[in-house]
């Protein structure tokens, strides 16, 4: 008998299953993703079982399942989502099991033990739709289960599968415990899962061969795992190709204006500015830098300007395989930088749009720029020029480069007295001063008056919102009010690194850990090259008690920066922190040898040997430090830290503890959001330390 007469085609309900984030809990704790794993295991299989499915194959933390109908496929589907619903209700986070689960009806070939087919290929493509927890699947399920299943069929919309010649319509299940966290225009929306669709219809993922399943499906795994992702996009700083100094500030211009605008585009993830800047004049290929932002489009232009007239080259790039997407050339009258900047980013916002598109959710129009700022630029060209170098120095977030920015902005200002981006970019570089030299009630009063006049101007602001936060926040203790500010700031330019940056530091307030760290995450995701932001991400970690999470993700950082002095200092606090005492030392050393030995990094190493356990000498460096501080303001929280690990060993520290927090609170402290954090838990129940976090406006 050959093969061909061996092989039989039939009508299957098909369903592919994977473990979401099984491959990043392997990396942190591969014991704990072992035994999440096999529980995953054994609870599917007994679904499978209730529900006569056959299990195909089983790869990695998936499963290859076929049903003998469309309706059981379904129920077993609800099944799992219920199973495991109900189990994470019980788990912290790290031990929740969270499974995307896809599901066809279509024509399948049966050959020995194996099944193939297109039928086959849909179901997996659709499982890479689905969200963790939900359930996806084509028209074909959905006819055969409506009417017979007491849950809503959600339609999505049509998806241009890779390899799948027709397009396939998508449905999901709205399952019971999601009803009340769907609004009615989510569930008629397609947005819910913008960016799974887009990768299916820009073509991102793997191939998924019709023979050989094992290894392609594996290969497809790791493709979608670790693979670009194409509603990321970085603007490239764009290139002047004549030598009038004028056309640096244009493409500066152009640059900025449209990040700015692609900002506000529902759905799509921009990288901010500071990580873009350093591939100005960059040699790197376009694959190189998308690899190294985690974009999967790459947007990049030219201008030239000549007799009055302009023209500006944009193509917009995807970045898996140099394919140009869309390309545009404009012509224009050079009467008015300012009004072509606007115009032609509009015209590119509009088309990126477009292009990335699913359905009416983003929709290529004006409306597609919510929040749109109508007055908050200028038609001066040297106030604009003196607003783009306050934003140079002010993103490179050191002490001495925030002083540069500020006369830049005044500059700006005085130029332009109704140019609302240059106060905001004052507000935001006299917030973070604060951070660094102390709230003093001056410096916090500049960043209020500064903030609250840009939204005179602009009320839509973003960073104007994101200052008074900060202000409420870290200096009038207003806690709901900061809040609000800084929920305002991301419903406004979801895309601000700086935003997520500082909501993640308020978030420590209370605390919300696995929230902080998640707001952090995604002001890193948003600006991956900034060293002040990523290095944030570390101390969110360590001030959460997680120490190796802390340790990884810092010297991984590192390596953008070797001798970076703020990255040296987290990573030798975060080595202390898990106990690993001579590892901080030497780290603190390098900070020395780097940087000089100066207050900060003095404080850290008294704080090191106090965590050790050696009390003489870590006043011995308390001492040294002291004299390096002199009368410096700020600096009443570093002695807090030092006295609070003393304390915890010896009570006799108290009391020299809790005056330097009644300092640092009159000081108006940054570091006092770092009261709710695990460093603090010997105190937790002590009638002075609630006292005093009821002054913070904070519960014991």
């Amino acid at each position: 008998m050959n093969e061909e007469s061996q092989q039989r085609r039939r009508l299957a309900a098909i369903m592919f299953t994977d473990m979401v984030g099984y491959s990043a809990l392997s990396q942190k704790n591969e014991t704990v993703a072992l035994e999440l794993l096999n529980e995953h295991r054994k609870l599917l299989r007994e679904a499978f079982r209730q529900h006569d499915g056959r299990e195909i194959e089983a790869v990695g933390d998936g499963f290859f399942v076929e049903f003998p109908s469309a309706l059981e496929a379904a129920r077993c589907a609800v099944n799992i989502q219920r199973t495991l619903h109900d189990r994470n209700a019980s788990q912290v986070p790290d031990r929740q099991i969270q499974v995307r689960i896809g599901l066809h009806l279509g024509d399948v070939v049966a050959q020995d033990t194996r099944v193939h087919g297109d039928g086959v290929n849909i179901a997996a493509r659709i499982e890479q739709l689905a969200e963790p927890g939900g359930v996806f699947f084509s028209e074909d399920v959905a006819r055969q289960i409506q009417n017979k299943i007491d849950l809503s069929l959600q339609r999505l919309g049509r998806a241009d599968l890779k390899n799948i010649q027709m397009p396939v319509e998508i449905y999901r299940l709205v399952l019971p415990w999601e009803r009340k966290h769907l609004p009615g225009s989510e569930r008629l929306a397609f947005s819910i899962r913008q960016r799974q669709m887009r990768r299916a219809l820009i073509g991102a993922g793997g191939l998924l061969v019709v023979g050989g399943l094992a290894g392609s499906w594996a290969w497809r795994r790791g493709q979608t795992q670790t693979g670009p992702i194409n509603n990321r996009i970085a603007v490239l700083p764009f290139i002047s190709m004549s030598a009038s100094a004028d056309d640096e500030y244009f493409v500066d211009g152009m640059t900025e204006e449209l990040i700015s605008r692609l900002s506000r585009v529902k759905g799509l993830e921009v990288i901010a500015r500071t990580s873009i800047a350093s591939y100005k004049g960059s040699k790197k290929r376009i694959g190189e830098i998308a690899g190294e932002l985690n974009v999967g489009t790459i947007l990049e232009g030219s201008a030239r300007t000549a007799g009055g007239k302009v023209r500006i080259t944009a193509q917009l790039i995807n970045a898996t395989n140099d394919a140009h997407l869309w390309s545009e050339d404009y012509d224009r009258e050079l009467k008015d930088i300012f009004a072509v900047q606007t115009d032609i980013a509009k015209h590119v916002a509009n088309a990126l749009a477009a292009r990335l598109a699913l359905v009416s959710a983003v929709t290529p129009s004006p409306e597609t720029h919510a929040q749109e700022s109508k007055g908050a630029g200028t038609n001066d060209l040297e106030a604009y020029n003196a607003y783009l170098k306050g934003r140079f120095y002010a993103n490179k977030g050191t002490v001495g480069d925030l002083r540069k920015s500020v006369p830049y902005f005044e500059d700006a200002i005085r130029r332009d007295p109704s140019y609302a981006l240059a106060y905001a970019g004052l507000a935001d570089a006299y917030g973070n001063l604060a951070g660094y030299e102390g709230a003093t009630a001056g410096l916090y009063s500049k960043v209020r008056s500064a903030a609250l006049k840009a939204l005179q101007l602009d009320e839509s602001l973003a960073e104007a919102h994101t200052s008074i936060g900060i202000v409420k926040a870290f200096y009038d203790y207003d806690l709901p009010g900061a809040g609000e500010e800084f929920r305002r700031a991301l419903a406004l330019n979801p895309n601000s690194a700086m935003t997520h940056d500082w909501y993640s530091y308020y978030l420590l307030f209370f605390p919300r850990w696995d929230e902080a760290i998640a707001v952090q995450r995604r002001a890193v995701q948003l600006d991956p090259l900034a060293i002040i932001i990523s290095t944030d991400l570390g101390w969110v970690l360590e001030h959460a008690g997680r120490w190796d999470e802390a340790i990884e993700h810092l010297r991984k950082t590192l390596e953008l920066d070797p001798g970076n002095a703020l990255l040296l200092g987290a990573l030798g606090l975060a080595y202390a922190g898990k106990g690993m005492y001579p590892e901080a030392l030497g780290t603190f050393q390098k900070r020395i040898d780097t940087s000089g030995r100066d207050a900060d990094v003095l404080f850290y190493i008294a704080q090191t040997y106090a965590s050790s356990g050696d009390t003489t000498k870590a006043l011995q460096i308390l001492e040294e430090a002291k004299d390096k501080a002199g009368n410096q303001r700020g600096r009443a929280y570093n002695f807090t830290q030092i006295y609070r690990v003393l304390a915890a060993r010896d009570k006799r520290y108290r009391e020299d503890m809790y005056a330097w927090l009644d300092k640092a609170y009159e000081e108006r402290s940054m570091g006092l959001v770092f009261t709710s954090t695990v460093e603090w838990e010997p105190f937790r129940s002590d009638p002075r330390f609630i006292a005093f976090r009821k002054k913070l406006g904070l519960p014991p």
